[in-house]
């Protein structure tokens, strides 16, 4: 199959989950279901449901609540490697799941997703920065609560 084919697979799949499978087999919807992310704001941490491991953060006071349908984006613009996973839009502004962003090295983001202290994690416009290897594994999934 085509890249660039298999690619508009992935997003339309990406796309289509937020509508939690309606009308589709149990199984599916399940399927989507177990494939959710949860972010903890009082904690700023990530946990993915299906295998109960979780993660540091990087969050900001203005990260929407609630349940979201997450969606791949590509952009170019500098420091995302390229895409993002949006959550949420409103008007020009995408809530994303992204890299940590390093384009202001005196923010010391990869210091500050470190810290064990959640006030350090608190920072960003809304999105929420992981590391490398958690972004790879939310390509994955198609559902985010935040609490």
């Amino acid at each position: 199959m085509p890249p660039r084919l298999l690619s508009g697979i992935l997003c339309c799949l990406l796309t289509a989950a937020p509508v939690f499978a309606q009308g589709q087999p149990d199984a599916v919807n399940a399927y989507i279901q177990k494939k959710k992310v949860i972010v903890d704001t009082s904690k700023a941490e990530l946990c993915f449901a299906d295998d109960r491991q979780c993660y540091p953060v990087l969050i900001g006071v203005a990260t929407p609540k609630g349940t979201f349908g997450l969606t791949l984006n590509s952009t170019d613009k500098p420091g995302y490697g390229g895409e993002v996973i949006g959550f949420k839009q409103e008007g020009d502004f995408l809530f994303a799941l992204h890299r940590v962003w390093n384009q202001i090295p005196s923010e010391r983001r990869n210091e500050r997703i470190a810290s064990p202290s959640v006030s350090d994690r608190i920072m960003t416009n809304g999105c929420i920065n992981v590391s490398d290897a958690v972004y790879e594994k939310l390509r994955h999934y198609f559902v985010l609560e935040v609490i």
